[in-house]
């Protein structure tokens, strides 16, 4: 062999290759690398989803609020002497009532296969669909604000103006009456008059 070619070939640099582990690490990296980025860009995405459908229940709930706000400002300055305010506030107070004693005899008759607790704004709801019972403040004389717990059974139910009409049931079963704030079943418990 000759001498020249020896020392070209001592001189020129060894390339590396890849080893076959080498490959499938650099490829398994590669891979939870797409995967990390691929999910990171799902969450990205749901939450930018959820997002927007928080505004826009958000912006229909202002809408509403400022709504009811204009009508409620509308009565308000409604001359009180004319007739038709007056007539209107009388049905709405007597919408109140009704509810409030419908309410009164759905919760009797869920009592009467159970117990008082057992007259909680659901089952009053399957029992009579046309009045809306809740847990929160009544906002109107369709809408029951309903409290059924250990201290009892109470509702109250808006009427015209500012005047929010209770209904609580005594644990002798006879029903207790009486008006006041909040407009709230919890509030209810504290009816203490045998009328409206």
């Amino acid at each position: 062999m000759d001498d020249a070619f020896r020392m070209v070939a001592a001189r020129m640099p060894r390339t590396r290759r890849f080893t076959p582990f080498a490959a499938r690490a650099t490829a398994l990296l590669a891979m939870i690398g797409i995967l990390v980025l691929t999910f990171a860009m799902f969450v990205v995405s749901a939450q930018d989803k959820a997002d927007a459908r928080r505004e826009q229940l958000a912006s229909m709930q202002r809408a509403d609020a400022a709504a009811a706000a204009q009508a409620a400002a509308e009565i308000e300055t409604a001359d009180p002497a004319a007739p038709d305010a007056a007539a209107v506030g009388n049905m709405l107070d007597a919408r109140a009532q009704a509810a409030g004693t419908a309410a009164l005899d759905a919760a009797r008759t869920v009592a009467s296969g159970g117990s008082i607790v057992d007259a909680a704004p659901n089952a009053l709801t399957a029992l009579d669909p046309t009045v809306l019972y809740l847990d929160g403040p009544s906002t109107g004389p369709s809408v029951v604000s309903v409290y059924a717990g250990a201290a009892g059974w109470a509702a109250a139910v808006h009427g015209a103006k500012t005047t929010c009409y209770w209904i609580a049931l005594a644990a002798d079963g006879r029903a207790r009456y009486g008006t006041g704030e909040p407009c709230t079943g919890m509030a209810a418990l504290a009816a203490d008059r045998p009328a409206w």
